[in-house]
């Protein structure tokens, strides 16, 4: 957090360079595991721009989490190479920012998938077994 006197660093316009892009291909990912992966490339695309020591083998350790209430989560090497770039910014807020819509869109798509399964099982999702004119 802040302390009086500490300079706060924002990377906001990081945030606006990624996000029509990150909400193109989120919209465009038909299952729900495709868009953790879309959260997981942009959080380090975000990150990579804001820290030089950032290396490919770093997006193994960023974590989508929906199931957990804070819905993303970085290893704790990664969190200890980052931890004071996230102290003195709004890292933190952007990629909560991303990983709730990521889950919006998670969440759609799991629905989605139900209601279809649902559809399915009862018979009427498919042509031609479905009763017709009482036949």
């Amino acid at each position: 957090m802040k302390r009086s006197g500490e300079k706060m660093y924002s990377y906001v316009h990081f945030e606006k360079e990624l996000t029509p892009s990150y909400h193109k291909e989120i919209k465009l990912k038909k299952h729900a595991p495709e868009v953790g992966d879309v959260f997981i490339e942009t959080t380090f695309k975000l990150l990579k721009k804001v820290d030089d020591g950032i290396t490919e083998k770093d997006i193994e350790k960023i974590i989508f989490t929906p199931e957990k209430e804070n819905k993303w989560e970085l290893k704790p090497s990664l969190q200890k190479k980052v931890e004071e770039k996230f102290q003195h910014s709004d890292l933190d807020a952007i990629i909560s920012r991303f990983a709730k819509e990521a889950y919006k869109w998670y969440e759609h798509i799991q629905q989605r998938d139900e209601d279809n399964e649902f559809f399915n099982a009862t018979g009427k999702g498919e042509l031609g077994k479905g009763v017709i004119n009482g036949k």
